[in-house]
Order: structure tokens, then C-alpha cells, then sequence
């Protein structure tokens, strides 16, 4: 199985209208990684994209690392869907109501316990105690309504360490990374030559390669539940493929199956299983309601087509050098996701 031409066409025509400096593309099936492809540069003037190229792969991280964590918990009796976040941190939500200490697993996997989308907790804390302090105390807003938050998978990730008494990193690489093979996904920071460049950063005053561009996961150390992880298209494609053969290794088939249902609907139109988003009018149109995916604020996605048996990566660097480039990337992801899974876009 090749990439389609139509969906590499997608992928030049971003680079060369300047909605990524580079980028690689894959396609995936329940075996593995089936075609890659790359094409531009890691940064504006810099050596060419490879297909080996690390990227920072922003909110890939929520399902990537997060995600697989709190199943296979699950799976093992040590977290279930309906314990309240109150029975692991006592102090959540303190003095609140509606408090965050009655918010579930459940809740904070569908973006429904009622957290902001997104918090600048850098501007206030300083490293990861304050940083889960202060999240603890957050002010729910709408409990019950689906709001895409960053916040909810910090806690997630946070939770994770709590049960596991290991940071999140390590979990992540006993139970999904090394059992899967994906010996390029860590987080950071990578100190190697083959990484995209992201943002020229005008807070920390310096370009960043190889160091985590969200700012709020700096002050987890740049291991979070939300955003931290780098990695390639071969391992992506790895993570992919156990999707699309349900392998155990991320959890029971059971509770795989409902992670990939339909859990909950936004506002916007969008459908969310557990972590995964399901349906988006704006993101994966085009894609087919069929499957699921993720996406990233550095401008990575995927997307997983089960009844097809097949799945897509895209990973770029669409907020090299600052982030107001990324009108681009929402055009792209959708024409690249949609040709690569046959459909016209």
C-alpha cells in the first residue's frame, strides 16, 4: 500500500504555500507502516525533513502517552472510569463548588468535568509541585459540557504518576512505548541533529528544537499529560497499527471498543470517545465520520480507519518561526487526511 499521489500532492503544495516549513506523511496498516514520505525543511533554510525526522508532537502526547496509560490502570483494577479525582487528591477542589474533586476518570478523558480550555499556569507556577497545585484548584466552569482542555489531560498525567509512583515519562515507556517498539518516542528534550525546528519563542528569547513548544508543559518539566512528547512517523505508525488490531498491549478489547465510541458531542459539532476525537466538522472533514484521531498544536495529526484497516500520519512544523502561520495547517491536515483515505477534499 502507497500513499495515494493526490495525498503527497497535499503535503508539497503546504510546504510550497508556505503552511509548513516541512513535513512527513504515512500511511498504515494493522502490520505497520506501509509508505512514508518527506518533504521541505526542518526550519526556514535549514537541511531537508527526513522520514526519520522528530517532531514535537504537542496534544499527539494526550494519546499517545496519557491515554494508553489510564487504560491499561483501568484494565488492571488500580483506576477505573468512575472513580472521582477527590479518591487519589484529597485536596482537589478545596473549598469549592462545584470542585474538582467530584470530577471523574470519565469525565476528565471526554473533556466534560467542566475545566478551561486552557489556563496560562507558566505565568504563575514555576516547576511541577506548583504546577499540580495550582491545578488542583482550579474553578470549574460547566461540569458536564464537552470543553476541549489541556488541563484535563495534565491532571490525567498526574494521576497516572500518583497510582504508579513513577513520573509520567517512565510509565509511559514501560507500558506503551517499549512494548511496541517505538524507540524514537520519548520525551524531551533531544539533544539530535534530525529534529524539527518549531517556535522562535519570545518568552524563553531563543529558537526551539528539541525542546517541548508548549510553555504550560515546561513547568512540568516538559513531562505532561498533554503535550511533551517528540517522535517520528515509524513510531507513530507503530501506535497507529496496535489501534487498528486493538492490541492489548493498550488495553482490553472491550475497553478499546469504547474508547473509539462515541462518548459525548460539543457545541462545535465535534464527537469524542475516550481522548479520541471522533468527529469534527473543521478538523477531519472529509476523513469520513468512520474512525478517530488527534490532533497537535505544532501541527502534527492522525487518523485511524478501522472498517478500512488503514490510518494516516502527518507531522509538520506549521508554527516555525512563530505560531501565527497556522491558518495554513487546518486546510492541509484536512486535504492530506481525506486523500489519504481515498476521499476527495
Amino acid at each position: 500500500m502507497l500513499l495515494p499521489d493526490a495525498a503527497l500532492t497535499a503535503l508539497r503544495d503546504g510546504v510550497a504555500n508556505g503552511a509548513t516549513t516541512g513535513g512527513v506523511a504515512a500511511i498504515i496498516d494493522s502490520d505497520g507502516l506501509q509508505d512514508v514520505s518527506a518533504a521541505g525543511a526542518l526550519r526556514h533554510g535549514g537541511e531537508p525533513v527526513t522520514t526519520a525526522t522528530r517532531f514535537d508532537l504537542a496534544s499527539l502526547t494526550k494519546v499517545l502517552a496519557t491515554l494508553p496509560c489510564v487504560l491499561r490502570l483501568v484494565d488492571e483494577g488500580q483506576l477505573s472510569l468512575e472513580q472521582h479525582v477527590g479518591q487519589h487528591f484529597s485536596n482537589a477542589g478545596w473549598f469549592q463548588a462545584p470542585s474538582l474533586a467530584d470530577a471523574t476518570v470519565w469525565q476528565l478523558l471526554t473533556h466534560t468535568a467542566g475545566l478551561p480550555a486552557w489556563e496560562p499556569f507558566f505565568a504563575r507556577v514555576s516547576d511541577r509541585s506548583t504546577a499540580l497545585a495550582a491545578l488542583l484548584l482550579s474553578q470549574l466552569r460547566e461540569p458536564g459540557k464537552m470543553v476541549y482542555s489541556d488541563a484535563g489531560f495534565m491532571l490525567l498525567g498526574a494521576l497516572v504518576e500518583r497510582v504508579r509512583r513513577r513520573r509520567l515519562d517512565a510509565v509511559a515507556r514501560e507500558l506503551v512505548f517499549e512494548p511496541l517498539g517505538m524507540g524514537a518516542t520519548s520525551y524531551g528534550p533531544i539533544d539530535e541533529p534530525d529534529v524539527a525546528v518549531t517556535e522562535d519563542c519570545g518568552w524563553r528569547g531563543r529558537l526551539l528544537k528539541g525542546e517541548v513548544h508548549d510553555e504550560n508543559a515546561t513547568v512540568w518539566d516538559g513531562v505532561a499529560g498533554h503535550a511533551g512528547l517528540f517522535g517520528d512517523a515509524s513510531d507513530l505508525a507503530s501506535y497507529a497499527a496496535a489501534w487498528l488490531r486493538l492490541d492489548p498491549v493498550l488495553g482490553s478489547p472491550e475497553l478499546l471498543r469504547e474508547a473509539i465510541s462515541p462518548q459525548v458531542s460539543g457545541d462545535d459539532g465535534s464527537v469524542r470517545g475516550l481522548g479520541w476525537l471522533l468527529a469534527h466538522p473543521g478538523v477531519f472533514a472529509g476523513s469520513g465520520s468512520r474512525g478517530f484521531g488527534h490532533t497537535g498544536f505544532t501541527g502534527t495529526s492522525m487518523w485511524v480507519d478501522p472498517e478500512a484497516g488503514v490510518a494516516s500520519v502527518l507531522l509538520t512544523n506549521c508554527v516555525h518561526p512563530h505560531r501565527s502561520r497556522r491558518e495554513g495547517i487546518i486546510a492541509l491536515r484536512r486535504s492530506f487526511h481525506s486523500r489519504a483515505h481515498g476521499v476527495i477534499a
